[in-house]
């Protein structure tokens, strides 16, 4: 067995007593006799309850959330408890979650705590499951932090720390058992979001779920239903381009135009070409919605 999960996790260390280390996570092997110690950042929640369950014994060191709002806010998501982290179950929360990776040097998980709670206009608790990653636990107000401030605040952090961070805001629910629950498919989306659009910074359902959709289709059958379309694109890749920000714009042909330094007429005149060698009417809603699915399809596969 131990030797299985050495070779799930390479750069695990197997030891006949735990050691002190904050990034790992010890358990203990009964038929070895032994520990077998796993870099936190290496294993998924979903892992760690898994090992949890079939390895009883275990020590870890979870010093990262040090407040009592913290602590209690870790223990609802992250771990079994069936306690609420707070009384008012009236209340609306979103969960935003955050990873880091490509850190080049060691930071102060203190100060990057200080420093994201700068970003947002009220208070916000920060939960840290691990020194890489966590969750920003908002709740609603009036006056919420946009997608483009979010992004400012970014570039400011990346420069700073000389690391990537990725965000992915979930959606507003009432502290009751269902947040912790769509909180799990939240977190699903931001694996699959980390892993298919990476390149991005920020995620959300809106952004997400579509091509999170296309990929459980197999790719015999997208690949199928969006030949044509995809061939259009291959001939001409500024056009996939062009079509993708007209219909995020909402049809707005000005708006698209102005992003694309063109003139109106020249814009029109590439979208009256795609639908003549289509038959996909961008005006119609169920064409766009075909149209969308498949520029998204096409940017992710390449």
């Amino acid at each position: 067995m131990i030797n299985k999960l050495k070779k799930r996790f390479p750069d695990a260390v197997i030891q006949s007593n735990p050691i002190r280390h904050s990034k790992m996570i010890w358990f203990y092997i009964s038929q070895n006799e032994q520990y077998i110690g796993i870099p936190i950042a290496d294993l998924t929640h979903s892992e760690i309850d898994l090992l949890k369950t079939l390895f009883p014994v275990y020590q870890e060191e979870i010093t990262y959330n040090k407040s009592t709002q913290s602590k209690k806010w870790y223990d609802y998501i992250f771990s079994e408890s069936p306690s609420l982290p707070m009384d008012n179950i009236h209340k609306e929360f979103r969960l935003i979650q955050f990873s880091i990776s490509e850190n080049k040097e060691a930071f102060d998980v203190e100060s990057l705590q200080d420093v994201l709670k700068t970003i947002f206009p009220h208070e916000v608790v920060i939960v840290f499951s691990s020194e890489n990653a966590g969750v920003i636990i908002e709740e609603k107000q009036e006056y919420l932090l946009t997608s483009q401030e979010l992004q400012t605040s970014i570039n400011a952090l990346e420069s700073d720390f000389y690391f990537k961070i990725h965000f992915y805001i979930g959606q507003f629910n009432e502290l009751d058992k269902g947040l912790k629950a769509h909180f799990k498919l939240e977190q699903d989306l931001f694996l699959f979001a980390q892993k298919e659009m990476s390149k991005e910074r920020i995620f959300s359902l809106n952004n997400v779920f579509p091509l999170y959709i296309l990929k459980n289709i197999p790719y015999e059958i997208r690949s199928s239903f969006f030949n044509h379309i995809y061939h259009i694109f291959k001939e001409d890749r500024e056009l996939r381009r062009t079509i993708k920000l007209y219909l995020e714009n909402h049809s707005n042909a000005s708006l698209t135009a102005k992003q694309l330094f063109l003139h109106r007429n020249s814009l029109q005149y590439r979208i009256d070409k795609f639908t003549d060698k289509t038959g996909f009417d961008l005006k119609s809603f169920p064409h766009a919605v075909i149209v969308y699915l498949a520029c998204l399809d096409y940017e992710y596969d390449l």
